[in-house]
Protein backbone atom coordinates (compact mmCIF):
# COMPACT_ATOMS: atom_id res chain seq x y z
CA UNK A 1 0.00 0.00 0.00
CA UNK A 2 1.73 3.36 -1.12
CA UNK A 3 2.09 6.10 1.46
CA UNK A 4 1.20 9.72 1.19
CA UNK A 5 3.75 12.34 -1.00
CA UNK A 6 6.12 13.87 1.30
CA UNK A 7 7.34 17.86 0.90
CA UNK A 8 8.51 19.02 -2.15
CA UNK A 9 12.17 19.30 -3.19
CA UNK A 10 14.76 19.15 -5.56
CA UNK A 11 16.88 16.78 -5.89
CA UNK A 12 20.59 17.86 -6.65
CA UNK A 13 23.89 16.30 -7.96
CA UNK A 14 26.93 16.33 -5.79
CA UNK A 15 29.34 16.58 -8.41
CA UNK A 16 27.92 19.29 -10.52
CA UNK A 17 25.33 20.93 -8.37
CA UNK A 18 22.67 20.69 -11.02
CA UNK A 19 19.45 19.69 -10.39
CA UNK A 20 17.07 16.56 -11.80
CA UNK A 21 14.61 17.71 -14.04
CA UNK A 22 11.85 15.96 -16.44
CA UNK A 23 12.18 17.43 -20.01
CA UNK A 24 8.14 16.77 -21.25
CA UNK A 25 4.76 15.97 -20.53
CA UNK A 26 5.05 12.50 -22.51
CA UNK A 27 5.75 9.36 -21.01
CA UNK A 28 9.25 8.28 -22.15
CA UNK A 29 11.03 11.90 -22.42
CA UNK A 30 14.86 11.74 -20.27
CA UNK A 31 15.54 13.15 -17.23
CA UNK A 32 18.87 15.44 -17.27
CA UNK A 33 20.33 17.87 -15.21
CA UNK A 34 20.34 21.70 -15.12
CA UNK A 35 21.08 25.05 -13.30
CA UNK A 36 18.59 24.87 -10.47
CA UNK A 37 16.02 27.22 -10.47
CA UNK A 38 13.03 25.59 -8.56
CA UNK A 39 10.72 25.31 -11.85
CA UNK A 40 8.21 22.60 -11.86
CA UNK A 41 10.46 20.40 -13.99
CA UNK A 42 12.82 20.28 -10.95
CA UNK A 43 10.26 19.20 -7.81
CA UNK A 44 9.88 16.20 -6.58
CA UNK A 45 7.80 14.31 -4.14
CA UNK A 46 8.00 10.65 -2.54
CA UNK A 47 6.01 8.11 -1.92
CA UNK A 48 7.08 5.00 0.44
CA UNK A 49 5.92 1.64 -0.34
CA UNK A 50 6.47 -1.90 0.93
CA UNK A 51 9.25 -2.24 -1.67
CA UNK A 52 10.75 0.99 -2.19
CA UNK A 53 10.07 4.60 -2.91
CA UNK A 54 8.57 6.15 -6.09
CA UNK A 55 9.82 10.07 -7.12
CA UNK A 56 6.80 12.01 -8.99
CA UNK A 57 7.54 15.20 -10.53
CA UNK A 58 5.64 18.14 -10.41
CA UNK A 59 5.43 19.59 -13.97
CA UNK A 60 4.34 16.39 -15.84
CA UNK A 61 3.11 14.04 -12.72
CA UNK A 62 4.83 10.81 -13.65
CA UNK A 63 7.42 9.07 -12.30
CA UNK A 64 10.85 8.48 -12.40
CA UNK A 65 12.10 5.16 -14.13
CA UNK A 66 14.33 3.75 -16.21
CA UNK A 67 13.99 3.04 -19.81
CA UNK A 68 12.70 -0.44 -21.46
CA UNK A 69 13.26 -1.93 -18.16
CA UNK A 70 16.57 -2.02 -18.84
CA UNK A 71 19.36 -2.62 -16.15
CA UNK A 72 22.73 -2.43 -17.68
CA UNK A 73 25.34 0.37 -17.12
CA UNK A 74 24.22 3.75 -19.01
CA UNK A 75 20.51 3.10 -19.40
CA UNK A 76 19.14 6.15 -19.70
CA UNK A 77 16.37 7.42 -17.54
CA UNK A 78 12.96 8.79 -18.18
CA UNK A 79 9.69 9.86 -16.34
CA UNK A 80 6.95 7.73 -17.20
CA UNK A 81 2.98 7.15 -15.61
CA UNK A 82 2.80 5.28 -12.36
CA UNK A 83 2.48 1.31 -12.88
CA UNK A 84 3.53 0.30 -9.91
CA UNK A 85 6.67 -1.60 -11.74
CA UNK A 86 10.00 -2.34 -10.62
CA UNK A 87 11.72 0.12 -12.61
CA UNK A 88 10.04 3.13 -10.66
CA UNK A 89 11.14 2.40 -7.33
CA UNK A 90 14.04 3.40 -5.91
CA UNK A 91 15.66 3.07 -2.41
CA UNK A 92 17.72 5.89 -0.84
CA UNK A 93 21.12 5.11 1.12
CA UNK A 94 22.55 7.32 3.30
CA UNK A 95 26.23 8.36 2.43
CA UNK A 96 26.35 11.46 4.54
CA UNK A 97 24.17 13.66 6.82
CA UNK A 98 23.63 15.35 3.72
CA UNK A 99 23.59 13.09 0.07
CA UNK A 100 22.19 10.04 -0.71
CA UNK A 101 22.69 7.47 -3.34
CA UNK A 102 19.47 6.77 -5.18
CA UNK A 103 19.37 2.58 -6.38
CA UNK A 104 17.19 1.48 -9.12
CA UNK A 105 15.73 -1.73 -7.04
CA UNK A 106 15.10 -3.92 -10.42
CA UNK A 107 18.46 -2.95 -11.43
CA UNK A 108 20.40 -2.61 -8.62
CA UNK A 109 22.50 0.19 -10.06
CA UNK A 110 22.39 3.47 -8.83
CA UNK A 111 21.42 7.27 -9.97
CA UNK A 112 24.28 8.31 -12.30
CA UNK A 113 24.93 11.22 -14.94
CA UNK A 114 26.22 10.47 -18.42
CA UNK A 115 29.99 10.62 -18.70
CA UNK A 116 29.71 12.39 -15.38
CA UNK A 117 29.63 16.01 -16.63
CA UNK A 118 28.84 19.04 -15.12
CA UNK A 119 26.76 20.04 -17.91
CA UNK A 120 23.44 21.22 -18.38
CA UNK A 121 21.68 18.87 -20.41
CA UNK A 122 23.65 16.15 -19.94
CA UNK A 123 21.42 13.11 -19.39
CA UNK A 124 20.46 11.02 -16.37
CA UNK A 125 21.68 7.13 -16.43
CA UNK A 126 22.47 4.20 -13.75
CA UNK A 127 25.33 2.74 -13.23
CA UNK A 128 26.72 0.16 -11.09
CA UNK A 129 27.20 1.45 -7.28
CA UNK A 130 31.04 3.03 -7.45
CA UNK A 131 32.33 5.36 -5.09
CA UNK A 132 32.23 9.04 -6.62
CA UNK A 133 30.04 12.31 -6.01
CA UNK A 134 28.22 11.96 -9.63
CA UNK A 135 26.24 9.31 -7.56
CA UNK A 136 25.65 11.42 -5.01
CA UNK A 137 22.62 13.34 -4.52
CA UNK A 138 21.23 16.20 -1.70
CA UNK A 139 16.81 16.39 -1.26
CA UNK A 140 16.87 20.29 -1.14
CA UNK A 141 13.46 21.82 0.51
CA UNK A 142 11.71 23.92 -2.11
CA UNK A 143 9.13 25.40 0.33
CA UNK A 144 9.82 29.29 0.20
CA UNK A 145 10.87 31.10 3.06
CA UNK A 146 9.03 33.31 4.99
CA UNK A 147 11.06 34.37 7.99
CA UNK A 148 11.50 38.44 6.91
CA UNK A 149 7.57 39.10 8.04
CA UNK A 150 8.18 38.55 11.53
CA UNK A 151 11.91 39.82 11.60
CA UNK A 152 9.69 43.86 10.64
CA UNK A 153 7.53 44.18 13.38
CA UNK A 154 10.12 44.74 15.96
CA UNK A 155 11.55 47.23 14.03
CA UNK A 156 8.76 48.81 13.59
CA UNK A 157 7.45 48.96 17.03
CA UNK A 158 11.20 50.66 17.81
CA UNK A 159 10.95 53.07 14.72
CA UNK A 160 7.41 54.17 16.61
CA UNK A 161 9.31 54.85 19.85
CA UNK A 162 12.12 56.56 18.29
CA UNK A 163 9.31 58.89 16.09
CA UNK A 164 7.37 59.55 19.74
CA UNK A 165 10.73 60.36 21.73
CA UNK A 166 11.52 63.23 18.85
CA UNK A 167 8.19 64.54 18.81
CA UNK A 168 8.68 64.79 22.61
CA UNK A 169 11.75 66.28 22.39
CA UNK A 170 10.59 69.09 19.70
CA UNK A 171 7.70 69.68 22.41
CA UNK A 172 9.98 70.35 25.05
CA UNK A 173 12.16 72.76 22.71
CA UNK A 174 9.01 74.50 21.88
CA UNK A 175 7.72 75.12 25.04
CA UNK A 176 11.10 76.39 26.14
CA UNK A 177 11.32 78.74 23.31
CA UNK A 178 7.75 79.89 23.79
CA UNK A 179 9.17 80.55 27.83
CA UNK A 180 12.14 82.88 26.44
CA UNK A 181 9.51 85.07 24.31
CA UNK A 182 7.31 85.50 27.02
CA UNK A 183 10.44 86.43 29.36
CA UNK A 184 12.06 88.35 26.11
CA UNK A 185 9.23 91.23 26.51
CA UNK A 186 9.71 92.19 30.18
CA UNK A 187 13.29 92.54 29.94
CA UNK A 188 12.95 94.62 26.90
CA UNK A 189 10.69 96.96 29.05
CA UNK A 190 12.95 97.29 32.00
CA UNK A 191 15.25 97.91 29.40
CA UNK A 192 13.17 100.49 27.76
CA UNK A 193 12.47 102.25 31.30
CA UNK A 194 15.97 102.21 32.24
CA UNK A 195 16.64 104.23 29.47
CA UNK A 196 13.80 106.78 29.81
CA UNK A 197 14.92 107.82 33.67
CA UNK A 198 18.05 108.71 32.26
CA UNK A 199 17.05 111.95 30.99
CA UNK A 200 15.24 112.75 34.56
CA UNK A 201 18.48 111.57 36.26
CA UNK A 202 20.95 113.89 34.07
CA UNK A 203 18.39 117.09 34.96
CA UNK A 204 18.40 116.38 38.46
CA UNK A 205 22.02 117.07 38.07
CA UNK A 206 21.80 119.54 36.46
CA UNK A 207 19.51 121.58 38.85
CA UNK A 208 21.65 120.70 41.52
CA UNK A 209 24.49 122.67 40.31
CA UNK A 210 23.51 126.33 41.39
CA UNK A 211 24.23 125.05 44.77
CA UNK A 212 28.19 125.72 43.02
CA UNK A 213 27.55 128.89 41.80
CA UNK A 214 26.60 129.48 45.47
CA UNK A 215 29.71 128.63 46.97
CA UNK A 216 31.68 130.46 44.30
CA UNK A 217 29.87 133.78 44.87
CA UNK A 218 30.27 133.32 48.62
CA UNK A 219 33.90 133.47 48.23
CA UNK A 220 34.28 137.22 47.87
CA UNK A 221 34.55 136.94 52.00
CA UNK A 222 37.55 135.15 52.14
CA UNK A 223 39.05 138.46 49.95
CA UNK A 224 37.57 140.73 52.28
CA UNK A 225 39.27 139.09 55.51
CA UNK A 226 42.54 139.37 53.44
CA UNK A 227 41.52 143.25 52.54
CA UNK A 228 41.49 143.68 56.77
CA UNK A 229 44.86 141.70 57.03
CA UNK A 230 46.76 145.56 56.98
CA UNK A 231 45.21 146.54 59.84
CA UNK A 232 47.10 143.73 61.81
CA UNK A 233 50.36 144.71 59.80
CA UNK A 234 49.88 148.29 61.55
CA UNK A 235 49.52 146.89 65.07
CA UNK A 236 52.59 145.26 64.33
CA UNK A 237 54.43 147.89 63.55
CA UNK A 238 53.13 149.82 66.11
CA UNK A 239 54.50 147.91 68.46
CA UNK A 240 58.16 147.83 67.42
CA UNK A 241 58.28 151.15 67.24
CA UNK A 242 57.59 151.37 70.99
CA UNK A 243 60.00 149.18 71.58
CA UNK A 244 62.66 150.72 69.37
CA UNK A 245 61.91 154.34 71.47
CA UNK A 246 62.72 152.71 74.61
CA UNK A 247 65.90 151.73 73.28
CA UNK A 248 67.16 154.53 72.17
CA UNK A 249 66.54 155.97 75.24
CA UNK A 250 68.72 153.75 77.48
Amino acid sequence: MAGKKTAEFMIVNRRSGKALQATGLDNGLVVEQAEPVKTDAQIWTSVETESGVKLFNKACGKVLDVMANGTANGTWVQTWEDVDGESQLWKLVTVTATYKKIINVMAGKALDIVDMSNENGAPAQIWEDVEGEGQQWKFVSAAPKAETKTVRKPAAKKAEAKTEKKTTKRSTRKAKAEEQKAVEPKAETAAVTAIKAEPAKTMKKQEETPKALKKQEETPKALKKQEESPKTLTKVSTGAEKAVSSDSKK
